[in-house]
């Protein structure tokens, strides 16, 4: 299989930092020039109710042999984003709540630097007209956030991420999916927080079972101290999401999503003429559950999602898996800095 072509564009301009001093220990993040840093660029598309169990169930997937047999989604259909995108936004697949207007896709650009303590983002991507949500109040499902940008981590535990990224979070029981519990069916399960009405994204080693027929997975938790063992020797997906309200938020996805404000991750973005500008610093290494220790000379696959106009939950726009290399192979490199 033909893996698919993939954008690099390397400024010309020189590259230049300034460094502030922070005590005596460490070295505050660097101001990056990133002008200096290459640009990689991918497709968004709108994912509808696209899940793992349906990217493994050959009815509705027709590539389950090749993933199966070890392809990464990104090299089958990094060529077709936008034309997925099109026929979900529509409803004609995998979507039984289409918003008139919503758009199919849309280009995300992505810069990548590190230094000795810190990886360092910058998101590009157009702001969309806006589209009425029929079912949400006001039209809109997040009226604090226009935006908001999130890019997982895998640090290599998770089995079927190397090959799907971030959908393998992504499950037919979560919310607003076509087999997620009715909230009055939820009840207390041990090892997950059900008091908001509904699933959140998990990773199949979380559960004693991943049946990909009856999508009921759910509540099939492993005992706590599995789940702490998964935390402690790295099956999970690491989580970075930055809010347009200005809340910048860490964490992972194991038993469930957890989310909290970010201490070894800061944030920032604003619209910048018809476009959104993010960027955020990561440390390298951290103490912080649930974070992936990056290393020069390693690719770690990762996963981008937007939730533009107000959106939440399953209706953003989502990546194919992607691989972050640090002086490492990968669709996006990330440039060392002096």
């Amino acid at each position: 299989m033909q893996m698919g072509k993939f954008a690099f564009h390397a400024a010309a301009a020189a590259f230049a930092v300034s460094t502030l001093v922070a005590g005596a220990a460490h070295a505050a993040p660097k101001a990056v020039n990133w002008d200096g840093v290459p640009v990689s660029e991918t497709m968004l598309f709108y994912p509808g109710q696209t899940s793992m169990e349906w990217i493994l169930t050959g009815a509705d997937h027709g590539g389950v042999r090749a993933f199966k047999k070890g392809d990464r989604c990104f090299e089958c259909h990094s060529q077709e984003a936008t034309d997925m995108g099109a026929k979900l936004v529509s409803g004609a697949k995998a979507e039984k709540t289409p918003i008139a207007g919503k758009r199919p896709a849309f280009p995300l650009k992505v810069k990548a630097a590190y230094d000795a303590e810190n990886l360092y983002l910058r998101f590009e991507f157009p702001a969309g007209p806006h589209a009425d949500v029929p079912f949400a109040k006001g039209g809109k499902l997040d009226p604090d956030n226009e935006v908001k940008v999130a890019m997982m981590i895998d640090g290599g535990k998770v089995d079927m991420a190397a090959r799907s990224g971030c959908w393998t979070s992504c499950h037919s029981d979560a919310r607003d999916m076509p087999t997620a519990p009715a909230a009055a069916a939820l009840g207390a399960v041990k090892g997950i927080d059900t008091k908001a009405g509904y699933v959140t994204k998990y990773v199949p080693e979380s559960r004693t079972q991943f049946d990909t027929a009856k999508r009921d997975n759910w509540d099939k938790l492993k005992p706590q101290a599995d789940l702490d063992a998964l935390l402690k020797n790295g099956g999970f997906l690491e989580l970075l999401r930055w809010k347009s309200s200005g809340a910048a938020e860490h964490g992972y996805v194991l038993a469930e999503r957890v989310l909290k404000p970010g201490t070894d991750l800061t944030a920032s973005g604003k619209k910048e003429g018809g476009n959104w500008v993010v960027t955020m610093t990561r440390k390298l290494k951290s103490a912080q559950p649930g974070t992936v220790a990056l290393e020069a000379g390693k690719s770690y696959t990762v996963g981008f999602a937007v939730h533009d106009d107000f959106a939440n939950g399953r209706f953003h726009h989502v990546s194919l898996d992607m691989k972050l290399g640090l002086d490492a192979e990968g669709e996006i490199k990330a440039m060392k800095l002096p």
